[in-house]
């Protein structure tokens, strides 16, 4: 009797071991212990033994990861690799921060400040250079239309001061002024965006992007001059170009990085000192651009369950 016994355990142990080496690796990393039975060109079909009762089932091959038979681990090539393929995973929401470079030409701002305000060729070099380089921060919410293409929203803000003490000429031969020349930039734009991403690398785990926007961008200065204080305001059009790479530390969230630009320009400004208003249209030559080139990092989630 006991021979029976330990013969009956040995069949059984062999048996779910036979069963049990194989396995299949979903996209979702799920994971079925199985005995693959047959693999067709689009489709796994598979045995599952639970307490004895068999039971079968079969999976697209499109929505399996990877899948081991007799031991043997196997890629597969026909997996849908795309890790926000998921149906799931449709709201993109991004958040960004970096450093901007304002493409303005500052030649012929330098050459006024040395000409009429007694300041060195050096020092309005150096102060112009420090107006160029700033300090950006975005963000973007994105709709997933496809598990490649999407639309959405992108806000991003920009800002840049640069400040100045010197001797200033008031040109009237005999006075030389002591004083301070400020400004503190801030440029807000807001616009749709249209998204295109494509992901690669092991399990996906990669992502490159691109994104155009058009919107408005508006724009603030904040200057001070010989103790006098003024506000330069003006807004227009804008476009906002970007590409980006991404890594996915979990499904869900991503880290990255972004190359943008950021096209426009301000043709009307509106002037006021507090007390006095006044509205001027700039020339073509002297538009005041607020295009700029950024790099960026920051972190992504994919947040809603359709």
């Amino acid at each position: 009797m006991k021979k029976i016994l330990l013969s009956a355990f040995f069949l059984l142990s062999v048996t779910s071991s036979v069963y049990s080496q194989d396995k299949i690796i979903t996209l979702n990393y799920d994971t079925i212990d199985c005995r693959i039975s047959k693999i067709s060109n689009n489709t796994i079909f598979f045995e599952v033994y639970t307490k004895g009762v068999r039971s079968t089932g079969k999976i697209p091959l499109t929505s399996v990861l990877n899948y081991t038979i007799s031991g043997n681990p196997v890629e597969n090539k026909k997996a849908n690799r795309t890790i926000i393929t998921d149906p799931f995973l449709r709201l993109r929401l991004g958040f960004n921060g970096g450093i901007d470079y304002l493409f303005a030409n500052s030649k012929d701002a330098e050459a006024y400040m040395s000409d009429n305000l007694g300041i060195t060729s050096s020092e309005a070099k150096s102060y112009y250079r420090d107006l160029k380089l700033g300090y950006h921060a975005n963000g973007s919410l994105t709709y997933l239309i496809t598990p490649e293409y999407g639309a959405g929203i992108k806000y991003s803000f920009f800002s840049t001061s640069a400040g100045i003490e010197s001797f200033v000429d008031p040109q009237d031969g005999v006075h030389l002024i002591y004083a301070s020349y400020n400004e503190r930039i801030f440029v807000n734009y807001v616009g749709a965006v249209f998204y295109a991403q494509q992901a690669f690398g092991s399990n996906n785990r990669f992502l490159l992007n691109s994104a155009c926007s058009f919107g408005l961008a508006t724009y603030r200065n904040e200057a001070e001059y010989l103790k006098e204080y003024y506000l330069i305001t003006g807004k227009n059009i804008g476009t906002d170009v970007s590409i980006g790479f991404e890594y996915f530390i979990i499904r869900r969230i991503s880290v990255g990085a972004d190359l943008s630009a950021l096209f426009s320009s301000i043709r009307k400004m509106e002037i006021t000192d507090g007390i006095n208003f006044n509205t001027i249209d700039l020339d073509k030559e002297n538009y005041e651009n607020l295009s700029r080139i950024g790099l960026s990092a920051g972190i992504r989630f994919y947040l809603w369950n359709k």
